[in-house]
């Protein structure tokens, strides 16, 4: 046999340690790990320069399609396009190979477009037109009829979630086409049980907030006075880490009961990690994820008196926290209760940023480009200060996003018979974000200027070199829906 691609010179980050050789790929998919001598001849043969070769970054949580324009109207499914070339370029160069992204819901006439399939099957062909990085489509659920639909493109393979915007109602939900009353507790218990009912993995995601407690906890709050430029202490009072532990309490009961597993997306406060430790503890099968922005800062940081660009990039629903509440989330992580990091994900034009400008209450929520320091950015915090090993590390990027998604074992991991996803990573390369040296088009960052140790310098896609030393090599996009695994 002859293989494709031989990479060599490396330190090979396999599910059952690190080994230092070189990996073989055939056809996308990895078919030897081993020392140089004893792999196949190869058409290709790269030189991984003694560095980690680790499995592609799968991630599990972000938004393309969500700008707005300058009247404020949500963009249509053209810019959705748009942001799977740009935001998948930016991901390739960060280390991702992987990425679940929800999709648009406008069309031209601005108009939100109904049917779970119909969405879906719009947004489908800018995988493999645009992106130069595999892909997973999830959407939010409206109604019953929708439910049903999920569980027929389950059949297919193409989804293994659909998410529930807990946080959301009246006209907040309505612009991106969730239920105006909210998520009421009978329809979830049907959605859920409708799930459970089906042959086969699947989640049911969760943004964990309660949305009246937040409207009456905010009355009266715009009369308060904030601490220099900190308007984000206010915020998180108005959305306090009560609503998030409540919201998810009601889920995990509701899981339990239907059978359904439970994924809860961007956790960020210390009341939510403890009670989801006692539910696991309990076998309750709910996955926990949270946030780059949620375990890299906090609203005790000195930034977030003095910065008030900072202030309005770092608006996000959940908020970020405490310095408590930043603590917990990494105890969780090392503990193993929170298994799976995101980014939440958006990409915003230059007028949506600059709306804070003088009132924070209009700075658009989103944290910006996260798909380009995830790896970089856990690795540094995570690795290089001792909060986790190379292993864990491997697996909270990788393997265990994977397993979440039901892409496993085709994606995350190195081991023969799954796809040659992987990045060549320098662990020692001090380097310093500059965000308009990205291929996001999202304006400015909350890590602008930060140093960081570790970086990606190539990334591959099914044996395909995607990019290398932060820039795009490969010619055309490549692309695909990733499906569900078989196993």
């Amino acid at each position: 046999m002859k293989a494709d691609l031989v990479v060599k010179n490396g330190l090979i980050c396999t599910p059952s340690g690190i080994v230092e050789g070189a990996v073989a790929s055939k056809d996308g998919v990895i078919v030897a790990i081993g020392t140089f001598d004893e792999m196949p001849q190869a058409e290709v043969i790269y030189d991984a320069g003694g560095n980690l070769i680790m499995p592609g970054v799968i991630e599990p949580h972000c938004h393309l399609g969500l700008d707005k324009l300058e009247d404020g109207t949500p963009v249509d499914l053209d810019r959705f396009f748009d942001d799977v070339e740009s935001e998948s370029k930016a991901a390739a160069v960060g280390g991702i190979t992987t990425f679940h992204t929800t999709v648009q819901t406008m069309n031209e006439k601005r108009e939100n477009l109904t049917g779970l399939k119909y969405r879906m099957g719009l947004a489908e062909p800018a995988i493999e037109q645009r992106s130069y990085t595999d892909m997973k489509l999830w959407a939010s659920v409206g109604n019953d009829d929708e439910v049903a639909e999920a569980n027929e493109m389950r059949k297919e393979g193409k989804i293994s979630s659909i998410k529930f915007f807990l946080g959301y109602k009246g006209e907040g939900a309505a612009i991106f086409g969730h239920p105006v009353e909210g998520y009421t507790t009978d329809f979830v218990y049907r959605a859920f049980k409708t799930m459970a009912d089906q042959p086969g993995h699947f989640v049911a995601s969760v943004h964990c907030e309660d949305p009246d407690m937040m409207s009456e906890i905010s009355k009266g709050l715009e009369m308060e006075g904030t601490v220099g430029a900190n308007e984000l202490a206010k915020f998180n009072i108005s959305h306090p880490g009560v609503c998030e532990v409540m919201d998810m309490c009601k889920t995990a009961y509701i899981s339990k009961e239907t059978n359904c597993p439970l994924y809860v997306v961007h956790i960020s406060s210390k009341d939510t990690v403890e009670q989801l430790e006692y539910f696991k503890e309990k076998g309750f099968d709910v996955t926990g994820e949270t946030c780059l922005h949620y375990l890299m800062f906090s609203v005790d940081d000195a930034k977030a008196y003095e910065d008030s660009d900072w202030n309005n990039q770092a608006k996000v629903n959940p908020p970020i926290r405490t310095r408590e509440d930043r603590s917990a989330l990494w105890r969780g992580i090392q503990k193993g209760i929170i298994t799976c990091v995101g980014t939440d994900h958006v990409n915003y034009s230059a007028h949506l940023n600059q709306l804070g400008k003088g009132n924070f209450d209009l700075a658009q929520p989103g944290c910006g480009d996260g798909m380009s320091l995830l790896m970089t950015a856990m690795f540094s915090e995570g690795v290089k200060k001792n909060r986790i090993s190379i292993m864990d590390f491997v697996k909270l990027m990788s393997e265990n996003p994977a397993k979440a998604l039901s892409i496993f074992p085709e994606k995350g991991a190195l081991q023969v018979g799954s796809d040659f996803d992987a990045v060549i990573f320098d662990p020692n390369k001090e380097w310093v974000f500059d965000s308009t040296k990205t291929y996001s088009t999202h304006v400015g960052s909350l890590y602008e200027g930060m140093k960081f140790t570790g970086k990606p310098m190539a990334t591959f896609v099914r044996g395909n070199l995607v990019a290398e030393d932060g820039k795009i090599v490969a010619e055309k996009p490549l692309g695909k829906l990733v499906l569900n695994s078989k196993m």
